[in-house]
């Protein structure tokens, strides 16, 4: 089946349309200068557009407006509208770009980005997901000189998801990610090719890409741990562990005994993965630690052990 005819089924499957997205003019602005936004919006926009500069002020209006910053600063402005979805339902859909107005005029470094990179959340540029896995997200790390706004595109085999736009300021780097669009699509079996279009500033830059493969729904096993990195914490430590072992998805539930705590929610980078970032007691005492993990299917407990060391000398 091909990609034209899979991306109306997803949005209608997800109930989600892109947000639009706001353009500057000019995009390194000063004080008392006046600024130009222009919403791009598909489907277009029913009724008034409210605007927020992201200084306390806003106004109602059309897709188009000026606003005049009285001082410097960065600024997150918004605007927010109503479109008809596929249900002709009115829906709220909120567009924002990062606004820097200098304090003070002079000589501008070109904006140019200085280089790409795209990758999974582990890091690898391979990954292997079953039917139906959700959220699938990709990650760009880009380096970039001069001031200015980045209009991008992410792909799935060459057609688009939705176009972002970003206010980058002052040289720098930045790490961006395909979910403010929609969770990568995987409905479709086989291999697919997730790669971008840099509509703003134009480069001549080779793009890069990454793949993930698409496979049968896996039947429901019993979930263990059997890899754990680091292995080895001292009282006292926050670290984020990586755990690894089959069954390991969204849903399950992960525990590491007496004393040491899960302060934030758990990340699933893809399947087989979980993220746990820990706490572990100052008044811990030394010992060995098997993961229990607890899903619809069961509870097990290791292989893998965590090691727990005294406090760390100062």
């Amino acid at each position: 089946m091909r990609w034209l005819w899979i991306l109306p089924f997803i949005a209608l499957s997800f109930g989600l349309q892109a947000a639009g997205t706001i353009s500057v003019a000019p995009t390194l602005p000063f004080p008392n200068t006046p600024v130009t936004f222009i919403l791009t919006a598909t489907p277009a926009p029913i009724g008034a557009v409210t605007w927020d500069f992201g200084n306390g002020q806003g106004s109602p209006g059309g897709t188009v407006t000026t606003y005049t910053y009285p001082s410097s600063g960065l600024f997150t402005v918004r605007a927010t509208y109503q479109v008809f979805n596929i249900q002709q339902v009115p829906v709220t859909q909120t567009a924002q770009v990062q606004l820097r107005v200098a304090d003070r005029k002079g000589p501008a470094a070109p904006f140019s980005i200085s280089s790409l990179r795209l990758r999974w959340e582990s890091g690898a540029v391979n990954l292997s997901v079953p039917k139906g896995f959700s959220p699938l997200t990709a990650y760009l790390d880009l380096r970039f000189e001069g001031t200015g706004l980045l209009q991008m595109q992410w792909t799935v085999d060459g057609v688009p998801l939705g176009t972002m736009s970003e206010q980058l300021a002052f040289a720098g780097s930045r790490t961006l990610d395909s979910a403010r669009i929609l969770s990568l699509p995987t409905q479709e079996l086989g291999e697919h090719v997730v790669s971008l279009r840099i509509l703003a500033p134009q480069t001549s830059m080779p793009i890069p890409e990454i793949r993930y493969i698409v496979g049968q729904e896996s039947t429901e096993i019993l979930p263990r741990v059997e890899t754990i990195s680091p292995s080895v914490l001292h009282a006292g430590d926050e670290a984020e562990l990586w755990l690894t072992g089959p069954g390991l998805k969204p849903g399950v539930k992960v525990s590491f005994g007496r004393d040491i705590a899960i302060v934030s929610a758990l990340r699933f980078p893809g399947p087989g993965t979980v993220v746990a970032k820990v706490f572990v007691a100052p008044n811990a005492r030394r010992s060995s630690r098997e993961v229990m993990v607890r899903s619809r299917s069961g509870t097990t407990k290791g292989p893998a052990r965590l090691q727990i060391q005294e406090p760390r000398q100062p």
